[in-house]
């Protein structure tokens, strides 16, 4: 999963499981970012950012949300299906389709601005602020089929062919030269031939032509998302049902505390979707499978979830609410200019 702001949290999935364990073992950590970033304007509690030319981005660490009072949950079903199930902040989240043309728009800005500017060589693709191999949603568990983990090993998804870049030699791509990156960062104030840059480089001025600088987004859904995903994981219930997975797959000599470490052990974690799983892969992928369905840990953490995000629409649910058309406006702008591109 990922925010309207940028695009360093789409890795963090991957990542945060890496922060976790070398922050002891996935005990009393922060859990799961994921492209969940807030901006200096959006009103919710900051996770830390990292600078990026567009717009400011969340950082791959892990953040840490407060304690707060578990929420009470009636039966827990379970979870035997890859079938998603829907949140309750679902209605406030804007399309990873959408945030990708946002994405795309912005570059697509930017060159706009580089070509006004006399660097006619300058493309949407020249300097690429967004990883289509992070366009995915993420959550901390999803439902995995006993039986395919251990035929196939650990799911993988392809990321949109239309968005993947040339893999091109790095040594044949044209690179940008240090008057084209000053002006697209902003680095300078004008360039050597006397045109005025924008405040911020061409890069912040594809976003302007996006977004309202003078609209502040009132709460950003996806970053309450992150927060009900790390609140549900150090939740008492979700911990004990972590602790009877761990004893299930000790059984089969696996000594992990937790199945996102698991998942993302280095032998496999960076298989693609069209290479076979290993042996070894399949094995552990399908103990893991079969211990989390036996304890129903994604039926647990879910329901949990569930409950955490109920709590956050209720007491967010002025600014959710005036917050959509506001992301919708968005949408609408980028489109509007990948259109009048093109």
């Amino acid at each position: 999963m990922r925010s309207i702001y940028g695009t360093n949290a789409r890795k963090a999935g991957p990542l945060l499981a890496m922060a976790l364990l070398a922050c002891g073992a996935l005990a009393g950590c922060g859990d799961d970012p994921a492209r969940e970033d807030i901006s200096a304007a959006v009103a919710v509690p900051a996770i830390s950012t990292t600078p990026a030319p567009p717009l400011p981005r969340i950082s791959s660490g892990a953040p840490t949300a407060p304690k707060v009072e578990e929420p009470p949950v009636g039966s827990i079903p379970q979870v035997s299906s890859s079938e998603r199930i829907p949140m309750p902040l679902d209605p406030y989240i804007i399309s990873m389709k959408d945030l990708r043309t946002i994405d795309i728009a912005q570059d697509v800005g930017a060159a706009l601005c580089m070509k006004s500017l006399g660097f006619t060589e300058w493309t949407a693709g020249t300097v690429r602020t967004w990883d289509p191999e992070n366009d995915k949603e993420y959550d901390f568990l999803e439902y995995i089929d006993p039986v395919s983990a251990a035929q196939s090993g650990y799911p993988r998804t392809q990321p949109d062919p239309k968005l993947l870049s040339p893999k091109t030699p790095a040594d044949d791509r044209r690179r940008p030269t240090g008057e084209e990156m000053a002006a697209f960062n902003g680095s300078a104030s004008q360039t050597s031939t006397g045109r005025a840059i924008p405040e911020g480089g061409c890069a912040k001025e594809g976003a302007r032509g996006i977004r309202d600088e003078a609209i502040e987004l009132p709460v950003d859904a996806r970053a309450l998302a992150v927060n009900s995903r790390i609140s549900a994981r150090q939740d008492s219930r979700v911990k004990a049902a972590l602790a009877a997975w761990r004893s299930c797959v000790e059984k089969s000599g696996l000594r992990y505390p937790d199945p996102v470490v698991l998942r993302l052990n280095p032998e496999w974690a960076s298989r693609k979707a069209d290479t076979p799983a290993g042996a070894e892969e399949k094995r552990v992928a399908g103990a893991d499978a079969t211990c989390q369905r036996e304890v129903n840990l994604v039926g647990v953490y879910k329901t949990v979830r569930v409950a955490y995000e109920e709590r956050l629409v209720t007491a967010e649910l002025e600014k959710l609410t005036a917050a959509r058309p506001i992301l919708e406006a968005w949408v609408k702008n980028a489109e509007a200019v990948i259109a009048g591109a093109g």
